[in-house]
């Protein structure tokens, strides 16, 4: 399959450069407006199309530019959609994301789980992500608790037409094109296949330990015209991800679609801009858990769901008045999600006995006002935000498929809450080169309907859901400088967060045993619940640097160093490390021309995690390198070489209580092939 791609691509790239016309000029116009000004006084990475394409997945390179990261160390690449939500800073990963994403301006936070579907995002289509960590408000919204992930496509008029096939030393490949129809109409095109390891090694690998492989297939449409002296612009598409996680039988597969429409109107001096966006996204997601059989000689079906649909809606709308040294904006936000897990569970002799439906409905809406004002060399920027949050509808009905009578059946009391938060920032323009920063905020994210209303098992280990959770609330500050120059740019900052209220798998027993609501544990296994913990209170130092040695060298630094601690809730967890939490998450990289050679290493390190709350199950540091080379065949045409985890490290992504290991991917090596005219 692989080779086909390459072979394709290759056809298609000759007919495409032999047609080819030198690109021409345009006038790029926004389809969004500028990010907002008061931005700069808090800790932001700001990152280009091309930085954004430099690695095997998305979130990879997220996390080695802003240190951002998934709730486990492994890549979206093999992990389980159910654990690809994005957090910040390090302070308590969380499968659901601590973090919000957004593309074009549209959550792209799963409405019943709130993790993130990478795969339907298409890299190579993108022309920027700017990434603000830390709370606050604006026109982030809800869910922003660590800091928010803003991406954005390429307009259609500025997009260059591009075609990449990829093969790798795995067996796995894939073909990425996009291309533009006119000056109004953009096309992305996604189809992957992804092969990876057994993720358990040596003498406690067993016949229930098989590779990981994957599926990618995604579709997104752009759109854009000049209307009523604006933008109006169109974002469609959908993806279909399958992921074979590396126990046999566990399989997870995710569809999902998303439409926007949204009209802006850029503001000038003289005039306010205006922007109104609509969206609605779908999501579905099948996913089998199985039993590990003693000695791991086998698995067994443990948990079938078989659907997970969910559908989201929302708007925005923001007046802004901008001038050089000003700007102000007023907006509204709202989102609806609704959602239920269909599931069999509690197998017994290869057979269900019993089958779950779970879920509910949410609705988020809010009221901001942010500004921003510079007055020689101070620059003052606020944000304040109201949001009112609801729960409707919650529902757990389980049935006895022998007698067909109901064992549970819960009508959950709605909830309301309305909350508020923001920001205060400033800054001081000490030397043309030089600012110093600081800011305090606030922010929250409520729960998702899967962790309020859907247990899950992870091989022998299961989690109960809790109707009672509460949202979790960050407050927090941060006191920064910053460096432009030439050749150099730095950007450091110390911070203080609060978490409280978070959401955490707590461990209330070890199997085997049987326990309420859950039952039988197996030996090897845990059973947790989703509880508010007390807080989590986190402070650390970040840091980013880039330095232009010549035209043809530069390198990059990037540093998160954070000690975070669980505080006031039980004894056994006082004192602990949140779990999946780094205490640190680093990356050093140099780029270059060597030649008509491109080329570009970096070297990223991870600091030691804990898989549970107890901090019981240790996951070591880790360093590894990934390498690029890139060499010119034409002008349109380019010969890639990557080769991630180079030196093979013995990355561990999981570890059980029984004392099995799980590791991340050895090394890789890709070949591809691309034309971008």
């Amino acid at each position: 399959m692989a080779v086909r791609y390459l072979g394709v691509s290759l056809l298609a790239m000759v007919a495409m450069s032999a047609h080819a016309e030198p690109p021409t000029e345009v006038i790029v116009q926004g389809q969004r407006f500028a990010p907002y000004s008061g931005d700069a006084v808090f800790s932001r990475v700001d990152l280009t199309g091309t930085q954004l394409t430099g690695g095997a997945s998305l979130d990879q390179v997220l996390k080695q530019t802003a240190q951002a990261s998934l709730f486990r160390r492994s890549s979206s690449l093999t992990a389980n959609p159910t654990v690809q939500g994005m957090s910040l800073r390090a302070i308590a990963p969380s499968g659901a994301g601590r973090a919000l994403v957004t593309l074009d301006g549209i959550p792209q936070n799963d409405p019943f789980g709130g993790w993130v579907i990478w795969a339907g995002i298409p890299s190579d289509g993108l022309a920027s992500a700017h990434v603000v960590r830390g709370a606050g408000g604006g026109a982030y919204g809800a869910g922003a608790l660590t800091g928010v992930v803003d991406l954005s496509l390429v307009p259609p008029q500025a997009l260059r037409p591009y075609v990449e096939a990829s093969i790798d030393d795995n067996g796995g490949g894939g073909l990425q094109a996009g291309f533009a129809m006119g000056q109004h109409i953009s096309v992305h095109l996604t189809d992957r296949i992804l092969e990876g390891d057994v993720p358990v090694r040596g003498s406690q690998r067993g016949a229930a330990d098989v590779a990981t492989h994957g599926r990618d297939r995604s579709l997104l449409i752009n759109g854009q015209w000049a209307v009523a002296e604006g933008e109006l612009s169109l974002l469609a598409g959908g993806y279909d991800s399958v992921r074979e996680t590396g126990l046999k039988g566990a399989t997870a597969r995710s569809k999902g679609d998303q439409i926007s429409l949204a009209w802006t109107r850029q503001p000038t001096e003289e005039a306010l801009g205006y922007r109104l966006q609509v969206w609605h996204k779908d999501s579905d997601l099948a996913n089998r858990s199985m039993s590990v059989l003693p000695g791991r000689s086998g698995t067994s079906l443990a948990n079938d769901q078989v659907r997970t649909p969910a559908t989201g809606d929302g708007f925005n709308a923001a007046i802004r008045h901008q001038t050089p040294n000003s700007e102000w904006e007023i907006g509204i936000d709202a989102r609806t999600g609704e959602g239920e897990s269909r599931e069999y569970y509690r197998y017994m002799a290869g057979a269900a006995t019993r089958y779950r439906v779970s879920g509910g409905e949410n609705a988020l809406a809010g009221l901001y006002v942010q500004g921003t004002h510079a007055i020689d060399r101070w620059t003052l920027t606020g944000a304040v935000r109201i949001d009112d949050w609801k729960t409707s509808g919650a529902h757990r009905f389980e049935r006895d498929l022998t007698t067909g009578l109901p064992v549970l059946d819960l009508d959950l009391p709605s909830k309301q809450q309305t909350v508020g938060s923001g920001r205060l920032g400033v800054a001081y323009q000490v030397s043309p080169q030089n600012a110093l920063r600081a800011a305090i905020y606030s922010g929250f994210r409520p729960p998702s309907p899967n962790e309020l209303y859907r247990p899950f098992r992870v091989g022998n280990d299961v989690t109960e859901a809790n109707a009672d959770l509460k949202p979790e609330t960050l407050t927090g500050g941060e006191i920064g400088w910053r460096r432009t120059g030439q050749r150099l740019h730095l950007d450091a900052d110390i911070f203080s967060n609060i978490v409280s209220d978070p959401i955490t798998n707590v461990t209330l027993g070890i199997g085997p045993g049987t326990f309420p609501v859950a039952g039988f544990i197996p030996a090897g296994g845990a059973y947790r619940q989703r509880q508010n913990v007390g807080e989590i209170r986190a402070y650390g130092l970040e840091a980013q640097a880039q330095y232009q040695i010549s035209d043809t060298l530069a390198l990059n630094a990037a540093l998160t160093a954070t000690h975070a601690r669980v505080g006031k809730a039980d004894a056994v967890v006082n004192g602990k490390r949140p779990a999946q939490a780094p205490d640190y998450s680093a990356s050093v990289g140099a780029e270059g021309q060597m030649a008509k050679i491109g080329w570009r290493a970096d070297w990223l390190f991870e600091g030691q995690s804990f898989e549970d709350d107890l901090n019981a199950l240790p996951l070591k540091p880790y360093s590894k390198l990934n390498l690029v080379l890139d060499y010119p065949l034409t002008p349109q045409v380019s010969l890639g070489l990557r080769v991630d985890n180079a030196f093979d490290a013995a990355i561990q992504v999981q570890r059980s209580n029984d004392g099995t290991v799980s590791f991340d991917t050895r090394r890789m090596a890709t070949l591809s092939l691309t034309y971008r005219r």
